[in-house]
């Protein structure tokens, strides 16, 4: 999708500090899976699905994003899919997108790792992330 920018694994090579991500503690995992994800989502500013966690993504895709939004010094929320097989079924169809990681800024679905780098190359993503932030 798009134009290839190089790795973005290059982009976490920097040295401008990271604000990073924090997995979600859930207090009710007896809920509707569907439920558990609309109070995730709506938990911070930004939210990401993802296969690990921040500091050890279990998935290229993953830790691209992760890099990504460690690069733009984001405060970000996870959940990591591969610990909940309901919630990783749910996401899919609450998003209406098959893959992991999904972002989210402001409940809104951004999208996968493909446009995540895109926005992030284009300058599209920072300015939709300050907005959230701000």
């Amino acid at each position: 999708m798009g134009e290839n920018h190089g790795s973005p694994f290059r982009i976490a090579a920097t040295d401008r500090p990271a604000t990073g991500g924090f997995p979600v503690h859930e207090e009710d995992t007896t809920a509707e899976p569907l439920d558990r994800i609309d109070r995730m989502v709506k938990s911070s500013d930004i939210f990401l699905f993802i296969k690990g966690t921040p500091e050890q993504p279990m998935c290229g895709f993953s830790a691209s994003t992760v890099a990504v939004m460690n690069h733009l010094g984001a405060s970000y929320r996870t959940f990591n899919v591969l610990a909940d097989d309901a919630i990783r079924a749910a996401a899919k169809e609450y998003s209406s997108w098959p893959t992991f990681p999904q972002v989210y800024v402001r409940g809104e679905f951004v999208g996968g790792n493909d446009i995540v780098t895109d926005m992030f190359y284009s300058g599209e993503l920072k300015r939709t992330i300050e907005g959230a932030v701000g």
